[in-house]
């Protein structure tokens, strides 16, 4: 829906509220019948519309592949779960050793008889290529972009596989092998998401190898030459020596340096670091969803009290102004999370989920997408493509405001697939969407940056 949030407050949460209700009408022009809203452009003028290009973008994150596995029989799942040890089906919980996820999917092929030879034809584990920031650069090399993925991976048929995968989608992998005395008992990232009718996810992660890439192992010169932008996913930060040294050669490279928070648990549990890259001016474009900037808020209130906080940012009244009447949050502490970011970065972006987003730069500049009520099937990677679609219109040359409505366009989509992987015609439909509004919404002549790589024609 379009979502305006709450409304009332400081005036920067009733300018994006008013802002959103001004630019709903303008971002999803109705559609012709039967074609879904955000579809509606795709076609036509638009979709021949020719973008300038975005430059190299380059992503840095752990090599995740993600093994999706749909158990749409409730007896079915309730056995593996069962036979698998888990007694709370949901969430997702980390194992020591790629072991653990060989055994659940042994036991997702494990039945026998006529009757479970047609429920196991249904639950094929399907591999993706995933990890956040590869995610990202798989969202902008099928927009038409410029991507590499920085990463490590085992020895192994999985990480292989990944190189395949990865490179299938046009995104040129600089996969690293683990090594030393162990690293044949390494295995590669992986991910299984077992899938059930309803939706609900139940998943293991093995970071594995990954964990390995220290900030000596960043392969600067094969990863960066020609780079316009290095984009890091927020879980870097546990390994903050590798995302320093990788942002501060981009910078020197004259390359933009764009971060996502990840989840809120990475806010809260490296706030130290967050706050050491940022004072350090390694970062130009940030990016939270609602959960992750409201934990920047109650950080900056010193642990959710009223007054006071970095900065000097804390108000009278948050507690009771922080969230709308459905505990979301509002839009004044969007703005305020927004405020804080803006004092280390150039953009600040803040997505709201099936609200939208908003996005603002030191300059005042700003954007409010709407969302768009769609089918929800699957919101894993729905954060990783909006961000994709975002930086996409941004490295071409948009306004935030065409930048906001490509990201909501891209997250809009892939949220009505299972596991993030939106087919070939699809991806072509949403770059002629995304080319209509940024030809649009116009272009963002004043978001240029002072390094060589920013956004400037």
């Amino acid at each position: 829906g379009s979502g305006s949030g709450s409304g009332s407050g400081s005036g920067g949460a009733q300018s994006a509220a008013a802002l959103l209700r001004a630019t709903a009408a303008a971002s999803l022009r109705a559609p012709a019948p039967g074609t879904p809203p955000i579809l509606a452009e795709s076609r036509g003028e638009f979709a021949r519309f020719q973008l300038p290009p975005t430059g190299l973008v380059v992503g840095l994150g752990d090599p995740v592949s993600d093994i999706l596995v749909r158990l749409d029989d409730e007896h079915f799942a309730a056995r593996v779960f069962a036979n698998g040890g888990i007694d709370e089906p949901g969430g997702c919980l980390p194992v020591d050793s790629d072991g653990e996820i060989k055994r659940l999917l042994s036991l997702c092929s494990s039945e026998s008889g006529a009757a479970a030879k047609a429920v196991l034809r249904g639950v094929t584990p399907v591999y993706c290529p995933g990890g956040s920031a590869a995610n990202v650069m798989k969202g902008i090399a099928n927009l038409g972009g410029d991507a590499a993925f920085v990463g490590m991976i085992g020895r192994d048929e999985v990480g292989r596989r990944y190189r395949e995968l990865l490179a299938a989608q046009n995104v040129r992998p600089v996969l690293l092998t683990a090594s030393g005395a162990d690293a044949h008992t390494l295995g590669s990232a992986q991910c299984l998401s077992l899938v059930e009718k309803s939706g609900q996810r139940t998943m293991r992660t093995y970071l594995g190898a990954s964990l390995r890439m220290g900030a000596a192992d960043f392969p600067e010169e094969e990863a960066l030459a020609g780079a316009r932008l290095l984009h890091l996913e927020g879980y870097t930060l546990y390994r903050p020596e590798l995302a320093r040294a990788a942002m501060k050669a981009a910078k020197a490279r004259g390359a933009l340096v764009s971060l996502d928070l990840a989840s809120f648990e990475v806010v809260r549990n490296c706030r130290a670091q967050l706050l050491s890259i940022l004072e350090d001016g390694l970062a130009d474009l940030l990016f939270a969803n609602e959960d992750e900037a409201q934990e920047l808020v109650r950080e900056m209130d010193g642990g959710g009290g009223a007054e006071g906080g970095a900065g000097g940012h804390g108000m009278d009244g948050v507690e009771e102004e922080e969230e709308d009447d459905e505990g979301r949050m509002s839009y004044k502490a969007a703005d305020r999370a927004m405020e804080w970011m803006l004092q280390y970065c150039k953009v600040a972006t803040v997505s709201l989920g099936p609200r939208g987003c908003v996005t603002t730069d030191r300059e005042g500049r700003r954007g409010v997408a709407p969302g768009v009520r769609v089918p929800v099937v699957d919101t894993t990677g729905a954060g990783d493509v909006f961000t994709a679609g975002f930086l996409f219109a941004y490295l071409s040359g948009a306004s935030l405001q065409a930048c906001a409505s490509c990201g909501c366009a891209a997250g809009t989509q892939v949220v009505q697939v299972l596991g993030a992987e939106l087919t070939p015609p699809k991806w072509a439909e949403l770059r002629g969407h995304v080319g209509g509004i940024i030809q649009r919404l116009g272009s963002g002549s004043g978001n240029s940056d002072d390094s060589g790589g920013g956004n400037s024609d």
